[in-house]
Parts: C-alpha cells; sequence; structure tokens
C-alpha cells in the first residue's frame, strides 16, 4: 500500500478529530477537539500547500478556535458547517464553521444546560460520547442515561432515558430513532427515542470476549453505512465484534485484532469496503474486503463482515501508522485522505489512502 504519512506537531493532545464534509471534492478542511490542557480549544485547519517541506504535500495550518471548559469528548457534524461538541463537564455546544477563502472562522452558537450528572453529589457527570441523526443530537455520560436533543433548540432535552446503572462508554444511531448504547461491562442495548423508560423493548446483548469469564467494555462502535443492521464494536481487549441486529441471539463474527484497547472505529463513508480501527498502542489499521474471494452466488448481498469464522480469509489488514507509542484517539477519512489525532500532540495525515 504507496500512501504518504506526515506527522504535524500541533503541542495539543487531540481527543477527537473530523474532516469537514465536502460533496464533490476532498475535504482540505478538519477541526480537532483537545483533552487534558490547562485550555482545551475546538479548532479549524486548513490544508496548505507547502513546497518546501520533503515529502509533504500540504501542511495544516489553523485558522481559528474556540475555548471550551473541559475536555473535547465527541465531535459530530450535523451538516455542512454545524459541529456538535460533548465535554467532560456534562454539556454539549454548537459550532458554526464560517468558510472563507483567506481565513475561515468557528463560533459557538449554542450551549447545553447540564445533562448528566451524578444524582448522590449532584456534581456534573462526563458526556463521554454523542451521535447524530438529521439534526437530533444523542448524548451519553457517565451517569448511565442518554438524552436526546435537537441541534436547533440545545435548552430543550426531547428525551431523557435512564439506560444503564453504570457508565456510558459509546452511541450510535441504528435507525432515525433508534439507538445502540454500550456500558463499562460490554453490555450493549437498544433503545427507541420516541418512548420514555417504561416502554423500552428490553434488547440487550454482551460483546464477546476471549475469556469467558472477564468483562470486555465495548470502546466504540459504528454501523455500514449502506447496511445499517451491521454493528461493529471495538474493545478493550483490542478484538471487533460484529453483529448483526437483525439476528441477535450470537454475533455475527469475533475478531483477534490489535493488542491494545481499540479507541476508534469506522468505516469508509464512500467505500464501505474498507474499515480502520485506531488503538491504543498508537495503531492505525485497514481492513479491506477481499473482491476476488467474495462469489456472489454464495454471498447473496452478504457482507464479509457476517461471515462467522471465515471472516479473516476475506479480509485484508494493513498497517496504516504503527510505532508511535501513544494513543491514536480519534481519526476520519474523507476521500483518498486519512486524518488521525493523538496524545503525541500531533494529528497525522496519510494520503492515497485507497
Amino acid at each position: 500500500m504507496a500512501t504518504k504519512v506526515a506527522a504535524h506537531y500541533i503541542s495539543e493532545k487531540v481527543s477527537k478529530v473530523r474532516w469537514l464534509p465536502e460533496k464533490l471534492q476532498q475535504s482540505d478542511r478538519f477541526v480537532t477537539g483537545s483533552w487534558d490542557m490547562d485550555t482545551n480549544f475546538v479548532r479549524v485547519w486548513r490544508l496548505h500547500s507547502n513546497p518546501y517541506a520533503e515529502n509533504v504535500d500540504h501542511t495544516p495550518r489553523c485558522n481559528d478556535k474556540v475555548a471550551m471548559e473541559n475536555d473535547v469528548t465527541g465531535l459530530e457534524f450535523v451538516n455542512n458547517d454545524t459541529l456538535a461538541v460533548s465535554c467532560a463537564d456534562g454539556h454539549i455546544s454548537i459550532l458554526n464553521v464560517q468558510r472563507a477563502v483567506e481565513e475561515d472562522q468557528i463560533e459557538r452558537t449554542a450551549r447545553s444546560e447540564r445533562l448528566h450528572e451524578f444524582k448522590c453529589s449532584k456534581t456534573s457527570a462526563p458526556c463521554t460520547a454523542i451521535a447524530v441523526y438529521g439534526t437530533d443530537v444523542a448524548t451519553v455520560g457517565e451517569d448511565g442515561c442518554v438524552n436526546v436533543l435537537n441541534a436547533s433548540n440545545l435548552k430543550q432535552v426531547k428525551r431523557t432515558i435512564t439506560a444503564d446503572s453504570m457508565s456510558l462508554l459509546a452511541v450510535n444511531y441504528v435507525g432515525q430513532h433508534q439507538l445502540v448504547t454500550a456500558n463499562r461491562m460490554g453490555v450493549i442495548r437498544m433503545f427507541d427515542t420516541r418512548s420514555g423508560g417504561e416502554g423500552q423493548p428490553k434488547i440487550a446483548f454482551m460483546a464477546a470476549c476471549q475469556d469467558a469469564k472477564s468483562s470486555n467494555y465495548v470502546s466504540s462502535m459504528a454501523t455500514h453505512p449502506m447496511q445499517q443492521h451491521i454493528l461493529i464494536c471495538g474493545s478493550e481487549e483490542g478484538s471487533i465484534t460484529v453483529w448483526d441486529l437483525r439476528n441477535l441471539e450470537y454475533p455475527a463474527s469475533y475478531l483477534s485484532a490489535h493488542n491494545s484497547p481499540i479507541t476508534d472505529i469506522g468505516f469508509h463513508r464512500q467505500d464501505p469496503s474498507k474499515l480502520f480501527t485506531a488503538a491504543e498502542a498508537g495503531e492505525v489499521w485497514m481492513w479491506s474486503e477481499k473482491k476476488t474471494h467474495i462469489d456472489p452466488s454464495q454471498q447473496d448481498g452478504k457482507s464479509a463482515w457476517l461471515s462467522g469464522d471465515r471472516v479473516r480469509a476475506l479480509v485484508n489488514v494493513d498497517g496504516v501508522l504503527t510505532n508511535i507509542r501513544k494513543a491514536v484517539n480519534s481519526f476520519d477519512v474523507h476521500g483518498t485522505r486519512l486524518v488521525c489525532g493523538s496524545d503525541t500532540e500531533a494529528v497525522y495525515i496519510v494520503d492515497d489512502i485507497l
């Protein structure tokens, strides 16, 4: 795989990174959120051609920034220019990016009330993850609650669901009104955002684990862009569990992957045959479905990820980033470019990823 990797040091630990959405061209703007700094920022960056650097085509330059009250725990775009940001103080904010020829600008347009708090101490609980579907934003936190808000009105919570008795670490929409959450013990639950606690379907399943006596928390989740019944989970032990949400009796596939906890997982949105995983050991891997090994008559339109024990023979694995020595916390891929944020206080941009 002939890729070009460039490291750009920005003096901030990066917890989340996202490309700005572009429909007709390769995106050259991205946003980062920091954590574990004296002051944490959400910054908007733009790639500029750099004729002076060897083996580096583009260098990112920060155009603007917004100071946040605590660690950034989630970044998701609601539309092309509107960004939902969650923080470890239990609040979420809406930021607007204004694109310009020279200097892009980013500003906060709204901030919610405290969404997550510990009931006994009445202190704020960290918001650990967010998910977006249309204009709806779902948040989960260490208080075990799910909140659903509309991005245009953060002051009013549409739905609060007491989802769990322990910390929730991940959330993902699997339909317009269905979402899944994962807790610290590896229990995944499905909820309907249209009903309150009493009317919720009792759907729960466990992340697979090499040791049947141990728990294996789910650190990140993603759904297939074209087949939303395929839920893929990255875990504490570094393994990948795939679920077919139409049949929850047992996992569709289980793969031993990294030797450290998976920090982020996701499909390439334009080419869903590619899956990416990032890990605490400082790795990013790309998993590619083998086209030549798929017999259409036997697959029946079925994804390779639902192939059970045969999945290892149906996918290739390439190391995109290795031996960074500190955690890669987040990545995003758009077109042929991958951007990663890590605890090395750097962003890594990988060109020609496909």
